[in-house]
């Protein structure tokens, strides 16, 4: 049987893995800044009628999110442990060594500053994977003009969406399960009348009403 784990030693390993998964999605992020997109990630289709900034705008502002973010949990460490506070410059080695910082000053903090700082570092890294396309946005359903949103087939809601690069769609109701208590995921499958259809973790398959 594996020893177990005090609770304060997990979640300072696991502030470091979240701190260490931030850096590597930075340097991605900082190769990737003066590129272009390789599709669109707007809603916009009309004429753009002004200049456009000559590097990747969620991508240079997910970098720019972090280096605020390392800064921040740094100086409300500081405070917490009664520090005086740290001021460091703007580049991405001072982010880092901010980040570094961190993980050294929760040692000595209470533990709900520590769960906090992981759940600020993770959701930053949830909005960069989206930036660097590592992440899909999910999106609703398509539909025809003037029909209804698609309903989930098990709750009846309108609350299905979809990744469409992977083919996947779920529910996103939390309420939402089978008859065995699962969550609703759908892929699409071609069929052997020739269409798509959605075939779901049951087997069953079909578009819903």
């Amino acid at each position: 049987m594996p020893p177990v784990i005090p609770v304060h030693v997990a979640i300072r390993t696991r502030l470091r893995d979240s701190a260490d998964h931030a850096i590597t999605l930075d340097g991605k992020l900082e190769v990737l800044v003066a590129e272009k997109p390789s599709r669109n990630t707007g809603n916009f289709h009309g004429k753009i009628d002004f200049s456009q900034p000559p590097w990747y705008a969620p991508v240079a502002h997910s970098h720019l999110e972090l280096h605020a973010l390392s800064r921040k949990l740094e100086r409300e460490l500081r405070s917490e442990l009664s520090l005086p506070r740290r001021y460091r410059g703007g580049s991405t080695l001072n982010t880092r060594k901010a980040l570094d910082a961190v993980c050294r000053l929760a040692e000595g903090c209470d533990d709900f500053m520590v769960r906090l700082g992981i759940r600020e570092l993770e959701k930053w890294s949830r909005r960069a994977s989206i930036a660097l396309e590592l992440t899909e946005i999910p999106k609703r359903l398509p539909r025809s003009p003037g029909s209804p949103e698609p309903k989930c087939p098990f709750c009846e809601n309108r609350t299905l969406r979809t990744k469409p690069l992977n083919g996947m769609i779920f529910c996103i109701n939390p309420s939402c399960k089978d008859e065995n208590g699962k969550k609703p995921e759908a892929v699409m499958e071609f069929s052997p009348v020739g269409e798509w259809v959605m075939v779901w973790q049951d087997g069953i398959s079909g578009v819903p009403a």
